[in-house]
């Protein structure tokens, strides 16, 4: 069978057959997904042209601008997205108002207390008088926990040196609140690799319409610049909530049986009132941003696994739950693979009820179920599901803080210079070999209905700016949790 033109197959389905995705990816176009691919690169090269600047709205120094002017819980942190995300929904979202990712404002706190610094200053004894107002009243350690960062609890413990530079430095010394298009268009479309790759996820989440994907491009690319995606690499897990990273609310250490990444979310992990709201849309980024380090085997889809076990009322946050969903969907299309909830008690059911209605159909159709190891054995390997789950392989999840020497590259200020020029040649060379490409099409010099993708100049430019990208990424993302538990490879792929 001609793989171009297989009839699709349900993501689920696929599992059952062992039948990996093909249709619509590299290596697997027909004629009219390559001309759809040519027509696209045509209009991105000209968006690239224009050298547009894109204002940069919500960066660390904008979020702490924000906190501090947060003087009361009558204060609000106002959105700064000019995008936010209010369903779940693979269509044409419209801007809205709300918070961040439109789901309300953040609210320093419940009480008037303003925010603390890392300190770990006990609170004084009380009175027995005292003791009525307590109740009400949050203590400064809960307070300290809410807000704590990873670098400021190492900074408590006497750990003090600086894991990552203390100062962002944009690519190739653009202003710190602007980007440009083309900047920023290739810093995301070199992530997995292939930058036809990247396109073409866009193109198959917009049914292969050019305009409707060009225009989630742009979005995607306006979002990215907004959110200071490239400042949240570049800090990396110095600037995420500590106790959400050593509680392990989200990690991946396994894959499933198509190869994609296994995000395991602990459900019981997430309790709301640790953490405020600005620390877990940041840990959500940092994670998915992190993920495309993961997905070079899998063009770039993840899998994530709900684990519901020992879960109760006060750890149920739909809120998450949906905006991590429509992060994936609306600005890392086709990244998310099936959905396994992992539930061992019916307790769930009346969860679900309330949660499935909001769920697009698509999103609803990559849903299954699992209630022990034996169920989702279909999807994922026992040998390689974690034994917390059922399954047998050893692993046991406990952060491991970044050292204050794993991200020296960084510092190393010649050294990314040149790792940028070589970055900036190799961009040049491949939008120079996509041009000669289209024109080659253009004059007919190519066969009709041609699937090819370019001669070998293209194919050779592709992979020196995969190489170039590679090179870069150690000066401009601190490294992970998944470089430390030796995850992720010198090539980029990643060994579970």
């Amino acid at each position: 069978m001609d793989f171009a033109t297989e009839p699709t197959l349900p993501l689920v389905d696929r599992y059952m057959l062992g039948k990996p995705l093909t249709e619509g990816r590299v290596g697997w176009l027909n004629s009219e997904q390559s001309t759809k691919l040519r027509e696209l690169w045509q209009l991105l090269l000209k968006e690239c042209d224009k050298e547009e600047y894109i204002d940069v709205q919500f960066s660390l120094e904008q979020q702490k601008a924000k906190a501090a002017e947060a003087s009361d819980k009558s204060e609000e942190i106002g959105s700064l997205s000019f995008e936010p995300l209010m369903t779940i929904s693979t269509k044409e979202q419209e801007p809205k108002s709300g918070g961040w990712f439109g789901w309300g404002t953040w609210q320093q706190n419940a009480t008037n207390t303003p925010l603390k610094s890392s300190s770990r200053a006990s609170t004084p004894a009380s009175t027995d008088a005292e003791k009525g107002k307590e109740d009400d009243v949050e203590s400064e350690e809960t307070i300290r926990q809410r807000h704590e960062t990873v670098q400021e609890h190492l900074n408590d413990k006497g750990d003090g040196s600086a894991v990552a530079p203390v100062d962002f430095v944009p690519l190739f010394e653009q202003p710190k609140l602007k980007r440009t298009f083309r900047a920023a268009f290739w810093q995301a479309a070199t992530q997995i690799g292939d930058p036809d790759s990247w396109v073409l996820r866009f193109l198959r989440a917009r049914q292969w319409d050019v305009t409707k994907a060009l225009e989630m491009i742009r979005r995607t690319i306006i979002w990215r610049v907004g959110q200071a995606i490239d400042e949240i690499a570049f800090y990396g897990e110095s600037q995420l909530h500590n106790l959400t990273m050593n509680t392990g609310l989200a990690y991946a250490c396994m894959e499933d049986r198509l190869g994609n990444p296994v995000y395991v979310v602990r459900v019981r992990a997430n309790v709301a009132r640790n953490r405020n709201i600005l620390a877990i849309k940041r840990f959500l980024c940092w994670q998915i941003e992190t993920s495309q380090l993961l997905t070079a085997k899998s063009d770039g889809k993840v899998t994530m696994l709900f684990d519901f076990n020992g879960f109760s009322r006060e750890n149920i946050d739909t809120k998450l739950v949906r905006t991590l969903i429509t992060l994936l969907t609306n600005y890392y299309p086709e990244t998310l693979g099936i959905i396994v909830l992992n539930v061992d008690s019916w307790v769930f059911s009346s969860l679900w009820m309330v949660i499935s209605p909001f769920i697009d159909p698509e999103v609803r159709s990559k849903i299954v179920m699992a209630r022990n190891a034996q169920e989702l054995a279909p999807y994922i390997d026992p040998q390689v599901l974690v034994s917390e789950l059922g399954g047998k392989k050893q692993f046991v999840y406990e952060y491991i803080p970044p050292a204050c020497n794993e991200n020296t590259r960084m510092a190393d200020i010649d050294g990314r210079r040149a790792a940028e020029r070589k970055f900036v040649h190799s961009v040049a060379a491949y939008e120079q070999a996509t041009r000669q490409w289209l024109d080659n099409v253009a004059d007919s010099t190519s066969p009709s209905g041609s699937t090819s993708l370019g001669d070998s100049n293209r194919g050779d430019t592709k992979e020196a700016l995969r190489q170039a990208a590679i090179d870069l990424d150690p000066f401009i993302r601190s490294r992970t949790l998944y470089h430390r538990f030796g995850f992720v490879n010198p090539d980029h792929s990643a060994s579970f």
